[in-house]
């Protein structure tokens, strides 16, 4: 049975795809810090749910114990952690919350795939999917911990997929759902977005797992501006990135110019 790691499995997002995760017979492996809603898919034979808060070194290494007692190996990760806090301008928010947003948004997910990387499956290149946010392409004012974190997770996406031969590493742009972490903080950050549906997350990841790994790995992918919503288009973009090494990838702006 195929094995997928769920890191905040508590997350709207992470809730979904563990829901259908299940439902297309994968064995789900999820960790939380608040339980939440988990009782709902915790009745599944085929779920194990644990505790971890990842900002804690000593429960990191707890689940990581916890986890290599059931002597099984995953073949697919997927982090959902994501925090928009704290909002506002640089200078004006509390460092040490600054702070402590790059450790969640970025590093601490680090922390559980480094520990993580012994226990995969080894018969098959497992993949390693992260969650990217905005401020890609332009800057995202009053989220500047949120945004550094995530770009920071791309560019450790292309350097893990250099550096890993067996593992398929890549990064998804969900665009904009109304999630928890929007409710957090009060802005208006959803103007004018059009929302994006979470079947929508959940294909484009099963596509993107299901593709080799020059295709996809270290990439950063948009759910919602890439071509991932129909066979003829999955194609002609797959061509296309086997063509450019640099595509969907950090570079500066007109690198090509002399």
């Amino acid at each position: 049975m195929t094995t997928v790691v769920i890191l905040s499995i508590s997350s709207d997002i992470g809730l979904y795809l563990a829901k259908r995760y299940l439902q297309d017979g994968f064995r789900v492996i999820g960790i939380y810090r608040s339980y939440g809603r988990l009782s709902e898919i915790n009745k599944s034979p085929d779920c194990r749910l644990f505790h971890c808060d990842i900002s804690d070194n000593g429960s990191v290494k707890n689940f990581l114990k916890d986890f290599k007692k059931l002597k099984i190996h995953w073949n697919l990760f997927i982090s959902c952690v994501g925090d928009l806090r704290p909002y506002g301008d640089f200078f004006q928010v509390d460092f040490d919350a600054w702070s402590d947003s790059i450790h969640i948004n970025s590093i601490e997910q680090l922390r559980i795939i480094h520990g993580l990387y012994s226990l995969r499956g080894k018969k098959s290149n497992p993949s390693v999917v992260f969650f990217a946010g905005g401020g890609v392409n332009n800057p995202v004012p009053r989220l500047s911990a949120y945004v550094a974190s995530k770009i920071m997770l791309m560019k450790m996406c292309e350097l893990l997929d250099a550096e890993n031969d067996d593992l398929n590493v890549f990064i998804v742009g969900p665009g904009f759902i109304r999630t928890k972490i929007h409710k957090l903080i009060k802005t208006n950050i959803a103007k004018g977005k059009k929302e994006t549906k979470m079947e929508d997350v959940y294909e484009g990841i099963r596509w993107l797992t299901s593709q080799d790994k020059n295709i996809v790995g270290g990439r950063n992918f948009s759910i919602a501006y890439d071509s991932l919503n129909s066979d003829i288009a999955r194609e002609a973009l797959a061509g296309e990135l086997v063509k450019d090494k640099n595509m969907y990838k950090l570079r500066r702006h007109r690198n090509d110019k002399r």
